[in-house]
């Protein structure tokens, strides 16, 4: 029989040995906890080193190092991480020989880090070399997925390539993987600006200022593009809160200038321009506007002296060309397209309404009441020529008398809006010549150029051309600025003049010229108006509203 004492002892064995086995499987347990907890630390630790958070990555790799000091892959990437952060240190130095040396030993001992070849991409790009910049720049991005930081400099090079869409998809994504990244947001408004995107572009360099208040230039690109959109105190209050940041700075006064010459405050544009230029007097687009201004003021020898200036810094410049000839009597035979391409890009998001309500222009309604009174069409609606069409202030005007409106213009952006009037069948952009040599002949009913022969000095080979592509019957109807003939000038028909570039940048007409010009061509006069073209200054500018048939 077993004794009391037996099964004592026979449960206290099996209560260790329960005992023993509780512990095992605690400590079991507990290897496990800390094998995942390191696990979970790592990938933490990965997520933040490839999103660029090299603070954290460190924190967390030394944290796993103290718990388990022979975690193989967190030594690595602790190693990796220390060549960043000095390669960082040697790139804010300037010393890129040093940087350059230790980016190649990153990216051949840590070929899937991006880190290593974002950074030979800024190298590149530091020594001007974008194009061979990008492709490492491209890996970089390619293996950080996350980090915004390579995307953005990968945007940065497609910039200075003149790949803007691609620079877009490059901040875009940096701004994925950091909605708040500030430069990344200023610099996508700067592309969508230069894609004419402007209302966009708004919206990023508002959102870039609500997470920098005190960023200047972001202020002051926002004036760049509100002027751009007409809205010229909103931008003119731009640039002074980017001037109360940062006085000293160029681009913010001079930017200033350019609005406040549009606002006809002409003396603080002046102040403006001379404070940009003390502050960079290397800039040749300082003295160019410097030197319209004081053109518009009278001064005419201070504004050619700014002008030569000018072209001294940027010599071949055709607009500053012009103006020169337009301010020393040389009476060009007509402005070059780069001049008239940059006033009317420039101009076209405000043109109806600075043209129509501060210059009182009227030409465009004046032109098709003469047409409508004038022209019997062969056909029920007619066929109709816009020539230097613009924003499409004729087309508005003609267009329910026409089955066929055809525009053709120089400038893109206005184009653009002569477009978003729906009134058009056909935009061209092309020299007017050019463009009227490709038309068929006898095809138009109607060929209008309001506002146009101010840009053309020479008009035979205009004339001759719009001749060809008027049916029997059909009306040329056109605006000029009166030349106006001296007494001298009428005394001897030897030196009468035809046409004269004034120094306005814009050409004049005499009566006489245009007189021989439809004898020439063909066409009879059918009216001839003498009219106030438009006010300029505060200054009436005299002119003619014309109507040929042929």
């Amino acid at each position: 029989m077993l004794t009391r004492k037996f099964w004592q002892k026979t449960y206290d064995v099996i209560k260790q040995a329960a005992h023993m086995e509780s512990v095992s499987t605690i400590a079991e347990s507990q290897q496990q906890t800390a094998a995942l907890n390191i696990d979970q630390s790592f990938q933490q630790a990965i997520e933040h080193h490839q999103a660029g958070r090299l603070q954290d990555a460190e924190r967390l790799y030394r944290a796993i190092l103290q718990v388990q000091p022979d975690h193989i892959d967190t030594c690595i990437n602790l190693e990796a991480l220390e060549i960043q952060n000095k390669l960082v240190a040697l790139f804010t130095e300037g010393r890129f020989t040093e940087a350059t040396i230790l980016t190649q030993t990153m990216t051949e001992q840590f070929p899937l880090n991006g880190f290593g070849w974002m950074m030979s991409g800024m190298l590149f790009r530091k020594m001007g070399q974008s194009t061979d910049a990008l492709a490492y720049a491209q890996k970089g991005a390619a293996l950080s997925p996350n980090y915004a930081a390579a995307h953005y400099n990968l945007g940065n090079i497609f910039v200075e390539l003149g790949r803007m869409d691609e620079a877009e998809a490059s901040f875009r994504q940096a701004l994925r993987a950091k909605p708040d990244y500030t430069e990344a947001n200023n610099n996508l408004g700067c592309i969508l600006k230069n894609l004419h995107r402007l209302e966009e572009a708004e919206v990023c360099y508002r959102r870039t200022l609500q997470l920098k208040p005190d960023f200047a230039e972001a202020y002051n690109n926002l004036g760049v593009i509100l002027n751009d959109m007409g809205r010229i105190n909103e931008a003119e209050a731009c640039y002074q809160r980017a001037l109360q940041l940062k006085p000293d700075y160029a681009e913010a006064h001079n930017n200033l200038g350019l609005s406040l010459h549009k606002l006809c405050r002409l003396t603080e544009a002046e102040a403006n321009f001379r404070r940009a230029l003390q502050l960079k007097p290397d800039c040749a687009e300082m003295y160019g506007n410097l030197g319209c201004v004081l053109k518009d003021q009278g001064r005419l020898d201070e504004s050619l002296a700014c002008l030569q200036q000018q072209t001294m810094l940027a010599p071949g410049d055709s607009t500053t060309l012009h103006l020169i000839a337009s301010l020393t009597g040389n009476n060009t035979e007509r402005a070059p397209v780069q001049y008239v391409e940059s006033v009317f890009d420039g101009y076209a998001n405000n043109f109806d309404t600075h043209l129509q309500q501060t210059l009182k222009y009227e030409a465009p309604e004046r032109l098709v009441e003469f047409v409508v009174q004038h022209l019997v069409p062969t056909a029920e609606k007619w066929t109709v020529l816009d020539l230097g069409c613009g924003t499409g202030l004729v087309g508005m005007a003609i267009a329910p008398f026409t089955q066929q409106l055809v525009g053709v213009d120089l400038s893109t952006r206005m184009l653009e809006k002569a477009h978003a009037r729906n009134v058009y069948q056909r935009l061209e952009r092309l020299d007017l010549l050019t463009m009227m040599q490709g038309e068929k002949a006898l095809y138009y009913d109607a060929i209008f150029a309001a506002d146009v022969f101010v840009y053309l000095g020479k008009l035979d080979e205009i004339i001759c051309a719009i001749k060809r592509l008027l049916r029997p019957g059909g009306v040329f109807a056109f605006t000029v600025e009166d030349l106006v003939v001296l007494r001298n000038e009428e005394d001897s028909q030897s030196v009468q003049r035809e046409y004269q570039l004034e120094n306005t940048g814009r050409y004049t007409h005499s009566v006489s010229y245009l007189t021989k010009l439809a004898f020439d061509n063909g066409f009879q006069p059918k009216k001839m108006i003498a009219t106030q073209i438009r006010m300029e200054f505060g200054e009436p500018v005299n002119g003619y509203l014309v109507l040929w048939q042929s």
